[in-house]
Protein backbone atom coordinates (compact mmCIF):
# COMPACT_ATOMS: atom_id res chain seq x y z
CA UNK A 1 0.00 0.00 0.00
CA UNK A 2 1.00 3.54 -0.69
CA UNK A 3 2.82 5.41 2.27
CA UNK A 4 1.36 8.37 3.32
CA UNK A 5 2.67 11.04 5.42
CA UNK A 6 0.02 12.41 8.13
CA UNK A 7 1.39 16.05 9.91
CA UNK A 8 0.11 17.14 12.90
CA UNK A 9 -0.30 13.53 13.45
CA UNK A 10 -1.20 13.41 17.53
CA UNK A 11 -3.78 15.81 17.43
CA UNK A 12 -7.41 15.63 17.91
CA UNK A 13 -8.25 14.96 13.93
CA UNK A 14 -4.30 13.66 13.31
CA UNK A 15 -4.80 10.86 15.55
CA UNK A 16 -8.46 9.57 14.65
CA UNK A 17 -6.95 9.67 10.53
CA UNK A 18 -3.81 8.07 11.14
CA UNK A 19 -6.15 5.09 12.56
CA UNK A 20 -8.17 4.92 10.13
CA UNK A 21 -5.59 4.92 7.29
CA UNK A 22 -3.89 1.78 9.62
CA UNK A 23 -7.71 0.37 9.12
CA UNK A 24 -7.28 0.65 5.63
CA UNK A 25 -3.79 -0.74 5.20
CA UNK A 26 -1.74 2.06 4.65
CA UNK A 27 1.76 2.36 5.48
CA UNK A 28 1.73 6.06 7.71
CA UNK A 29 4.63 8.02 8.09
CA UNK A 30 3.94 10.84 11.33
CA UNK A 31 4.97 13.45 11.89
CA UNK A 32 4.54 15.20 15.83
CA UNK A 33 6.24 18.43 17.46
CA UNK A 34 9.65 17.51 19.69
CA UNK A 35 8.56 16.67 23.20
CA UNK A 36 4.45 16.48 22.21
CA UNK A 37 2.56 15.28 25.36
CA UNK A 38 -0.42 14.03 22.82
CA UNK A 39 2.50 11.62 20.85
CA UNK A 40 1.04 8.90 23.85
CA UNK A 41 -2.03 9.03 21.51
CA UNK A 42 -0.09 7.43 18.69
CA UNK A 43 3.06 5.72 20.07
CA UNK A 44 1.51 1.94 20.16
CA UNK A 45 0.75 2.41 16.85
CA UNK A 46 2.11 0.27 13.50
CA UNK A 47 3.68 3.14 11.91
CA UNK A 48 6.92 5.51 11.43
CA UNK A 49 6.78 8.41 13.46
CA UNK A 50 9.27 11.37 13.27
CA UNK A 51 9.88 14.71 15.24
CA UNK A 52 10.31 17.66 14.06
CA UNK A 53 8.88 21.39 13.17
CA UNK A 54 7.43 22.42 10.22
CA UNK A 55 8.69 25.63 10.83
CA UNK A 56 12.30 24.31 9.61
CA UNK A 57 12.13 24.04 5.79
CA UNK A 58 14.37 21.02 6.37
CA UNK A 59 12.29 19.28 8.69
CA UNK A 60 9.34 19.46 5.83
CA UNK A 61 11.61 18.21 3.56
CA UNK A 62 12.59 15.13 4.63
CA UNK A 63 9.41 14.74 5.85
CA UNK A 64 8.10 14.40 2.24
CA UNK A 65 10.67 11.59 1.64
CA UNK A 66 10.29 8.52 0.73
CA UNK A 67 6.27 9.26 0.64
CA UNK A 68 3.52 8.48 -2.14
CA UNK A 69 0.92 11.48 -0.35
CA UNK A 70 0.82 13.81 2.10
CA UNK A 71 -2.21 14.75 4.63
CA UNK A 72 -1.81 18.09 6.22
CA UNK A 73 -3.71 18.46 9.46
CA UNK A 74 -0.88 20.06 11.20
CA UNK A 75 -1.91 23.65 12.43
CA UNK A 76 -2.22 25.41 16.09
CA UNK A 77 -6.16 27.17 17.00
CA UNK A 78 -4.72 29.66 19.36
CA UNK A 79 -1.82 30.61 20.77
CA UNK A 80 0.19 28.62 22.89
CA UNK A 81 0.83 29.97 26.52
CA UNK A 82 3.16 32.66 26.29
CA UNK A 83 2.84 32.82 22.26
CA UNK A 84 1.99 35.98 20.95
CA UNK A 85 -0.14 36.54 18.32
CA UNK A 86 2.27 37.15 15.70
CA UNK A 87 4.11 34.05 16.28
CA UNK A 88 0.79 32.23 16.59
CA UNK A 89 0.11 33.42 12.69
CA UNK A 90 3.63 32.66 11.43
CA UNK A 91 3.28 29.08 13.01
CA UNK A 92 0.23 28.36 10.96
CA UNK A 93 1.24 30.17 7.42
CA UNK A 94 5.06 29.53 7.48
CA UNK A 95 4.19 25.33 8.66
CA UNK A 96 1.79 25.26 5.84
CA UNK A 97 4.26 26.94 3.56
CA UNK A 98 6.94 25.24 4.41
CA UNK A 99 5.37 21.56 3.84
CA UNK A 100 3.36 22.37 0.60
CA UNK A 101 6.64 24.24 -1.52
CA UNK A 102 8.27 20.84 0.31
CA UNK A 103 5.74 18.68 -1.44
CA UNK A 104 5.53 20.77 -4.49
CA UNK A 105 9.14 19.59 -4.95
CA UNK A 106 8.49 16.47 -5.04
CA UNK A 107 5.24 16.91 -7.47
CA UNK A 108 5.63 14.30 -10.24
CA UNK A 109 6.29 11.24 -7.12
CA UNK A 110 3.68 12.46 -4.77
CA UNK A 111 -0.20 11.58 -5.77
CA UNK A 112 -1.59 14.20 -3.49
CA UNK A 113 -1.85 16.90 -0.91
CA UNK A 114 -4.68 17.51 0.74
CA UNK A 115 -4.94 20.27 3.13
CA UNK A 116 -7.30 20.35 6.30
CA UNK A 117 -8.37 24.03 6.13
CA UNK A 118 -11.48 25.02 8.00
CA UNK A 119 -14.94 26.73 7.63
CA UNK A 120 -13.74 29.79 9.64
CA UNK A 121 -12.75 31.28 5.94
CA UNK A 122 -16.77 31.78 5.27
CA UNK A 123 -16.93 31.97 8.37
CA UNK A 124 -19.84 30.38 9.50
CA UNK A 125 -20.07 31.87 12.74
CA UNK A 126 -23.52 34.20 12.58
CA UNK A 127 -22.71 35.10 15.83
CA UNK A 128 -19.56 37.07 14.31
CA UNK A 129 -21.31 37.84 10.79
CA UNK A 130 -24.72 37.07 9.52
CA UNK A 131 -24.24 34.78 6.40
CA UNK A 132 -25.50 35.90 2.96
CA UNK A 133 -27.30 32.40 2.72
CA UNK A 134 -27.71 28.95 4.85
CA UNK A 135 -26.58 26.33 4.21
CA UNK A 136 -22.92 27.70 3.68
CA UNK A 137 -21.99 25.91 0.54
CA UNK A 138 -18.69 26.23 -1.13
CA UNK A 139 -19.04 29.18 -2.95
CA UNK A 140 -20.41 31.17 -0.24
CA UNK A 141 -17.76 34.65 -0.31
CA UNK A 142 -14.87 34.06 1.93
CA UNK A 143 -15.02 36.74 4.55
CA UNK A 144 -12.66 35.89 7.41
CA UNK A 145 -12.90 37.38 10.75
CA UNK A 146 -9.80 37.19 13.37
CA UNK A 147 -6.34 35.59 12.78
CA UNK A 148 -6.96 31.71 13.08
CA UNK A 149 -9.39 32.51 9.78
CA UNK A 150 -6.97 34.83 8.29
CA UNK A 151 -4.04 31.82 8.94
CA UNK A 152 -6.44 29.40 7.15
CA UNK A 153 -7.33 31.72 4.13
CA UNK A 154 -3.97 32.09 3.25
CA UNK A 155 -3.15 28.68 3.91
CA UNK A 156 -5.61 27.66 1.16
CA UNK A 157 -4.12 30.33 -1.37
CA UNK A 158 -0.79 29.01 -0.50
CA UNK A 159 -2.13 25.25 -1.61
CA UNK A 160 -3.82 26.61 -4.70
CA UNK A 161 -0.91 28.62 -5.89
CA UNK A 162 1.83 26.06 -5.59
CA UNK A 163 -0.37 24.03 -7.65
CA UNK A 164 -1.05 26.03 -10.20
CA UNK A 165 2.52 26.60 -10.21
CA UNK A 166 4.09 22.92 -10.01
CA UNK A 167 1.26 20.81 -10.74
CA UNK A 168 1.27 19.50 -7.68
CA UNK A 169 -2.12 17.63 -7.10
CA UNK A 170 -3.67 19.19 -3.99
CA UNK A 171 -6.89 19.10 -2.62
CA UNK A 172 -8.48 20.70 0.60
CA UNK A 173 -11.27 19.94 3.31
CA UNK A 174 -12.81 22.83 5.09
CA UNK A 175 -13.91 21.27 8.42
CA UNK A 176 -17.20 22.93 10.38
CA UNK A 177 -16.47 22.83 14.26
CA UNK A 178 -14.30 19.63 15.40
CA UNK A 179 -15.79 17.91 18.20
CA UNK A 180 -14.11 14.92 20.01
CA UNK A 181 -13.55 12.92 23.07
CA UNK A 182 -16.83 14.08 25.23
CA UNK A 183 -16.63 18.04 24.00
CA UNK A 184 -19.80 17.50 22.75
CA UNK A 185 -22.17 17.39 25.92
CA UNK A 186 -21.35 20.88 26.62
CA UNK A 187 -22.36 22.40 23.61
CA UNK A 188 -25.75 22.70 24.28
CA UNK A 189 -26.75 23.91 27.45
CA UNK A 190 -27.74 27.42 28.85
CA UNK A 191 -23.90 28.28 29.61
CA UNK A 192 -23.23 28.35 25.37
CA UNK A 193 -26.41 29.36 24.28
CA UNK A 194 -25.62 32.88 26.65
CA UNK A 195 -21.75 32.69 25.18
CA UNK A 196 -23.54 32.95 21.96
CA UNK A 197 -25.86 35.85 22.56
CA UNK A 198 -22.86 37.71 24.36
CA UNK A 199 -20.83 37.53 21.17
CA UNK A 200 -23.86 38.47 18.74
CA UNK A 201 -24.59 41.66 20.33
CA UNK A 202 -20.39 42.63 20.45
CA UNK A 203 -20.79 42.15 16.92
CA UNK A 204 -23.13 44.88 15.01
CA UNK A 205 -22.85 43.00 11.81
CA UNK A 206 -23.83 39.15 13.75
CA UNK A 207 -26.73 37.75 13.06
CA UNK A 208 -28.05 38.17 16.50
CA UNK A 209 -27.11 41.64 17.04
CA UNK A 210 -30.03 43.93 18.62
CA UNK A 211 -29.78 47.58 17.70
CA UNK A 212 -31.57 48.84 20.68
CA UNK A 213 -28.63 47.66 23.20
CA UNK A 214 -30.91 44.49 24.84
CA UNK A 215 -28.59 42.23 25.73
CA UNK A 216 -30.27 38.90 25.87
CA UNK A 217 -28.66 36.56 28.13
CA UNK A 218 -29.27 38.53 31.03
CA UNK A 219 -32.76 37.17 31.38
CA UNK A 220 -31.81 33.50 30.04
CA UNK A 221 -29.14 33.13 32.78
CA UNK A 222 -31.90 34.57 35.17
CA UNK A 223 -34.68 32.20 34.14
CA UNK A 224 -32.67 28.69 33.88
CA UNK A 225 -31.56 26.53 37.04
CA UNK A 226 -28.06 26.77 36.09
CA UNK A 227 -25.52 27.67 33.51
CA UNK A 228 -24.93 23.76 32.95
CA UNK A 229 -28.88 23.33 32.33
CA UNK A 230 -29.78 21.93 28.49
CA UNK A 231 -30.77 24.54 26.47
CA UNK A 232 -34.04 23.99 23.77
CA UNK A 233 -33.47 27.57 22.03
CA UNK A 234 -35.98 28.83 19.48
CA UNK A 235 -36.81 32.01 18.44
CA UNK A 236 -39.81 33.54 18.84
CA UNK A 237 -41.43 32.40 16.07
CA UNK A 238 -40.53 28.55 17.32
CA UNK A 239 -37.73 27.92 14.96
CA UNK A 240 -34.88 26.20 16.64
CA UNK A 241 -31.52 27.07 16.63
CA UNK A 242 -29.25 24.87 15.00
CA UNK A 243 -25.77 23.45 14.89
CA UNK A 244 -23.59 21.69 12.51
CA UNK A 245 -20.56 20.53 14.41
CA UNK A 246 -18.24 17.63 13.12
CA UNK A 247 -16.72 14.52 14.80
CA UNK A 248 -12.80 14.76 14.77
CA UNK A 249 -13.30 10.93 13.33
CA UNK A 250 -15.67 12.53 10.35
CA UNK A 251 -13.19 14.72 9.21
CA UNK A 252 -10.69 12.15 9.44
CA UNK A 253 -13.23 10.35 7.08
CA UNK A 254 -13.06 13.21 5.09
CA UNK A 255 -9.62 13.72 4.35
CA UNK A 256 -9.25 9.70 3.23
CA UNK A 257 -12.28 10.75 0.62
CA UNK A 258 -10.30 14.08 -0.42
CA UNK A 259 -7.28 11.39 -0.88
CA UNK A 260 -8.82 9.03 -2.78
CA UNK A 261 -10.87 10.45 -5.29
CA UNK A 262 -9.62 11.50 -8.67
CA UNK A 263 -12.68 14.27 -8.50
CA UNK A 264 -11.05 15.56 -5.36
CA UNK A 265 -7.85 17.37 -7.05
CA UNK A 266 -7.92 21.22 -7.72
CA UNK A 267 -11.03 21.55 -5.30
CA UNK A 268 -12.58 22.15 -1.72
CA UNK A 269 -14.90 20.86 0.42
CA UNK A 270 -17.45 21.29 3.18
CA UNK A 271 -16.45 18.85 5.97
CA UNK A 272 -19.59 18.64 8.72
CA UNK A 273 -22.44 16.34 10.47
CA UNK A 274 -24.20 14.06 8.26
CA UNK A 275 -26.80 17.02 9.37
CA UNK A 276 -27.91 20.44 11.03
CA UNK A 277 -28.48 19.43 14.44
CA UNK A 278 -31.13 21.53 16.35
CA UNK A 279 -31.04 22.78 19.88
CA UNK A 280 -34.27 21.27 20.91
CA UNK A 281 -33.40 17.69 19.52
CA UNK A 282 -29.61 18.06 20.82
CA UNK A 283 -31.06 19.50 24.03
CA UNK A 284 -32.84 16.43 24.95
CA UNK A 285 -30.37 13.71 23.58
CA UNK A 286 -27.84 15.14 25.81
CA UNK A 287 -30.37 15.50 28.78
CA UNK A 288 -31.04 11.86 28.84
CA UNK A 289 -27.65 10.60 28.59
CA UNK A 290 -26.53 12.92 31.11
CA UNK A 291 -29.38 12.34 33.45
CA UNK A 292 -29.94 16.67 33.85
CA UNK A 293 -33.45 18.85 32.65
CA UNK A 294 -34.07 20.54 29.32
CA UNK A 295 -34.66 24.45 29.82
CA UNK A 296 -37.36 25.51 26.95
CA UNK A 297 -36.46 29.00 25.87
CA UNK A 298 -37.22 31.59 23.04
CA UNK A 299 -35.08 34.89 22.04
CA UNK A 300 -36.01 37.54 19.07
CA UNK A 301 -32.93 36.15 17.61
CA UNK A 302 -31.97 33.05 15.77
CA UNK A 303 -28.64 31.15 15.76
CA UNK A 304 -27.84 28.80 12.44
CA UNK A 305 -24.08 26.91 12.04
CA UNK A 306 -24.97 25.19 9.30
CA UNK A 307 -22.53 23.82 6.14
CA UNK A 308 -23.76 22.62 3.05
CA UNK A 309 -21.75 19.06 2.81
CA UNK A 310 -23.51 18.04 -1.06
CA UNK A 311 -20.66 18.56 -3.11
CA UNK A 312 -18.36 16.38 -0.55
CA UNK A 313 -20.94 13.25 -0.09
CA UNK A 314 -21.56 13.28 -4.74
CA UNK A 315 -18.27 14.26 -5.55
CA UNK A 316 -15.86 12.63 -3.73
CA UNK A 317 -18.14 9.95 -1.15
CA UNK A 318 -18.00 11.70 2.11
CA UNK A 319 -20.70 9.88 4.01
CA UNK A 320 -20.32 11.04 7.98
CA UNK A 321 -21.79 8.67 10.38
CA UNK A 322 -21.36 11.07 14.07
CA UNK A 323 -25.04 12.72 14.46
CA UNK A 324 -25.78 14.02 17.74
CA UNK A 325 -27.04 10.49 19.06
CA UNK A 326 -24.14 8.62 18.20
CA UNK A 327 -21.66 11.53 19.44
CA UNK A 328 -23.32 12.00 22.64
CA UNK A 329 -23.49 8.20 22.99
CA UNK A 330 -19.40 7.66 22.35
CA UNK A 331 -18.81 10.79 24.21
CA UNK A 332 -20.40 9.15 27.37
CA UNK A 333 -18.38 6.09 26.88
CA UNK A 334 -15.28 8.19 27.12
CA UNK A 335 -16.65 9.96 30.29
CA UNK A 336 -16.57 6.52 32.12
CA UNK A 337 -13.24 5.67 30.90
CA UNK A 338 -13.98 3.58 27.50
CA UNK A 339 -11.88 3.60 24.04
CA UNK A 340 -13.15 6.00 21.56
CA UNK A 341 -14.10 4.12 18.59
CA UNK A 342 -13.10 4.78 14.89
Amino acid sequence: MPKLLVTGAAGQVGSRLVRQLLAKDYDVKALVLPEDPNAAHIQELAIEIVSGNLLDPDVATAAVEGVDAVIHTANLVGPLPGMSEMDFFDNNVRSTFNIVRAASRRAEALSRLVHVSSSSVYPNDAQTIAPCYNPMDEQHPQRPIGVYPMTKIIGENTVMATARETGLRVSIIRPSGICSGDAILGRWNVRFASTILKAGQRNAESALHMADGTELWHELERAAESPEQQCAITDTQRRPWVYQLVDARDVAHGAICALESEAAVGEAFNIAAPRPIPFPQAAQVVAEATDTSVFEWQVPVRWVFDLDITKAKSMIGYAPKWDIAEMVESAMKVRAGEAETM
